[in-house]
């Protein structure tokens, strides 16, 4: 039986008040993982978590790709969401030193993210309107369209909200 959300981010919450790396903090990351292998946050917390464990390593090449793997299973299970972009971001420039492939994915990752903030904005625009919150409306359009200035959702937000152009 697969676990509910629930019990996934009971088990992240109890992980993240374990210390860095703590063999206790990876022994519940493991069991999230095993038990949700897709669980992006896990997958996330668990990359980082080793990397702050492990100082004396005996192969060190096995233990980064084991990281690796974890970072690559986040971003896939994810849909290459910003936040699982940046931590493969991270590892590819501190770890692999690879600044290049480290630009090309925080690119990726930026380029998400803001896609993310434009509809987040419009809805926001939107759902302010509905309310009869103008000025709200107003000030959280003028403030998209200095970041946004060519967004037809933006603009059709505005309609929607009963704002000027």
């Amino acid at each position: 039986m697969h676990p509910s959300p629930h019990e996934l981010l009971e088990l992240l919450s109890e992980a993240k008040r374990l210390e860095w790396g703590s063999e206790e903090q990876l022994k519940l990351l493991e069991r999230l993982r095993v038990r949700c292998p897709a669980h992006v946050p896990g997958l996330l917390l668990s990359s980082r978590a080793l990397l702050w464990a492990k100082e004396d390593l005996p192969d060190p090449a096995a233990f980064f790709a084991e990281v690796e793997q974890l970072l690559l299973g986040a971003v896939d299970a994810s849909d290459r969401t910003p936040e699982a972009l940046i931590g493969m971001a991270r590892f590819k420039s501190v770890v692999r030193d690879s600044p290049l492939e480290a630009e090309a994915l925080y690119r990726e990752a930026a380029t998400r993210a803001l896609s993310v903030l434009e509809e987040a904005w419009v809805g926001l625009v939107e759902a302010l309107g509905e309310q009869g919150k103008t000025e709200g409306a107003a000030r959280t359009a003028d403030i998209a369209s200095k970041v946004f200035p060519d967004s037809s959702a933006l603009a059709e937000a505005r309609k929607f909200a009963g704002l000027k152009d």
